[in-house]
């Protein structure tokens, strides 16, 4: 099976016309719907989903994924309103037509030991993996920093607690690596749950998200092995280049296409078709 490439395109700019001629012009055929039109994909009017659903599709471009914020507060908040959010989401994958939606797993109190935290975040996240599953969805769980899930022995601590076959892991090498994570020992913990690999790397010395390869993310040996043992997801570019030196003064879609190139360039390295 070909590699599948989708792209927040919401990096390249908030305008949706720039964002398909950058997606198309790099090959990524997936968007990540984060949000447009200085909306999030949460807060779109009613009139905004058909139209924006329309003009993607109309390109050719379909929807990897609801990229919600799911899960992305604090433990301690109430958890009823991130069901209630996460109806929203459900609702949003089923009118963009995909059938993932990413979440988080919980930001802690500063300080405290997450351990203390576990039997909680586990509760969570197992309801809204039942309640997606009534829906007929899927979550994908991001390692992003300073939540619950940010090092690979909590990731699977919550993978092996929920145990549920609708959740899954979205990779990301760069927020292991910001971690202080070795990505590459993480790899072999979480590899049967990846359905998405999070495509931008972290360097340690620059202290800054650098293009794929650039970094500490150790992407081509993980992504090598991922292909050789017959992988099968989305490569999701988020560039995340804004700040980064020698990207701040170009436009969103330059950082797009260099972050392209650079997968692509680790893609040919490792052989995946």
């Amino acid at each position: 099976m070909p590699y599948r490439l989708a792209g927040f395109a919401d990096e390249i700019s908030t305008d949706i016309q720039v964002q398909m001629d950058h997606l198309i012009e790099n090959g990524v055929l997936f968007n990540a719907l984060r949000g447009a039109n200085n909306k999030n994909v949460m807060d779109f009017e009613d009139f905004q989903i058909p139209l924006t659903k329309t003009q993607f599709q109309n390109r050719g471009i379909k929807f990897s994924c609801i990229g919600s914020p799911l899960g992305k507060v604090k433990i301690t908040d109430p958890f009823e309103k991130e069901m209630d959010r996460l109806k929203i989401a459900c609702k949003r994958a089923k009118q963009f037509e995909t059938k993932v939606i990413r979440i988080f797993s919980f930001y802690l109190p500063e300080g405290d030991d997450p351990a203390n935290h576990k039997d909680e975040v586990i509760r969570r996240i197992k309801a809204m993996a039942d309640y997606a599953k009534t829906e007929g969805l899927n979550l994908i769980h991001e390692n992003e920093a300073g939540i619950f899930g940010n090092t690979a022995d909590r990731c699977v601590q919550i993978f092996e607690g929920v145990n549920a076959p609708n959740l899954m892991a979205a990779f990301d090498f760069a927020n292991f690596a910001h971690e202080g994570e070795d990505p590459l020992a993480a790899w072999p913990k979480l590899k049967k749950w990846v359905k998405d690999f999070h495509i931008k790397d972290w360097s340690k010395d620059a202290k800054q998200t650098v293009p794929a390869g650039k970094g500490d993310g150790k992407m081509r040996e993980i992504l090598k092995d991922a292909f050789a043992n017959n992988w099968a997801g989305m490569l999701t570019l988020e560039p995340h280049l804004t700040n980064t030196d020698g990207f701040k003064e170009l436009n969103g879609g330059q950082r797009f296409k260099a972050a392209a190139e650079a997968l692509k360039g680790i893609l040919a390295e490792v052989g995946a078709k």
